[in-house]
């Protein structure tokens, strides 16, 4: 009886363990199908085995990871997002925490959420600090970042300026009914209205740069850094690491 036991104990032990071992090779083999057609570029076959893959075990960086790669390319970006979300939480070593919040900082910037991406691509940053490729695109973020809040402010400025022609139009009025007093007056103000010619008031101002030039310049070098941050946002170039081509 004793012998009969042991027998059967021995045969579950031995399914369980089988069974265990083929979940864990056809996980593989369908991360590595997905990843034969990512390579091959068909991101809606490679989605599909890497779905697979995450039903057949949902607790791994690698199937989460490869599937949010793949949602991207097809521009998912918010079913993207969810699977990079899942494979940062799942990820085993610093590397590939890094790679996850790498690419979730990629996909806010598709998003064009670029204070979420900077924050995302910081903290990748943590995690691997002399990655070149984060720290790039952590620039782009915030360089984006300061280009949408310039933006912001110009547009909330024009808001404010709305009711200036209206007033304008009464100044006019009281313009033109004060000039007819004032033409009576004209010989009398003659010589006050060339002290504005007195060389000694000028003194002060030696020396400055005329205010029309100041402003010239400023708004140049304005322009100029605008310019360095459109060269740099308009060449869409989010650095994305590789596909996981693990198979485990």
């Amino acid at each position: 009886m004793m012998n009969t036991k042991i027998i059967f104990l021995s045969l579950m032990i031995a399914f369980s363990f089988s069974h265990f071992l083929y979940g864990q090779k056809n996980y593989r083999t369908l991360v590595y199908e997905g990843n034969q057609k990512f390579n091959g570029k068909d991101y809606d076959g490679a989605s599909s085995r890497y779905m697979e893959a995450v039903q057949s075990n949902g607790n791994d960086f690698t199937a989460h990871y490869n599937l949010g790669n793949a949602l991207y390319k097809n521009k998912k970006y918010e079913d993207a997002k969810a699977e990079f979300e899942k494979a940062q939480k799942f990820s085993q070593t610093l590397p590939d925490k890094a790679a996850a919040l790498h690419n979730l900082g990629n996909t806010y910037m598709q998003m064009n959420q670029p204070e979420k991406a900077a924050d995302y691509y910081k903290q990748s940053l943590k995690q691997d600090p002399y990655n070149e490729a984060t720290r790039k695109n952590y620039e782009i973020a915030k360089l984006k970042e300061k280009e949408n809040q310039q933006k912001k402010n110009e547009q909330n400025n024009s808001g404010k300026g709305g009711g200036g022609n209206d007033q304008n139009k009464d100044d006019q009025k009281g313009d033109k009914k004060d000039q007819k007093q004032d033409q009576g007056n004209g010989q009398q103000n003659k010589g006050e209205s060339d002290q504005g010619n007195n060389p000694d008031q000028n003194k002060n101002n030696e020396g400055k740069m005329p205010k029309d030039l100041e402003n010239a310049i400023l708004n140049k070098v304005s322009e100029k850094e605008k310019e360095t941050a459109r060269r740099i946002l308009n060449k869409n170039s989010y650095s994305m690491p590789e596909s996981n081509e693990k198979d485990w």
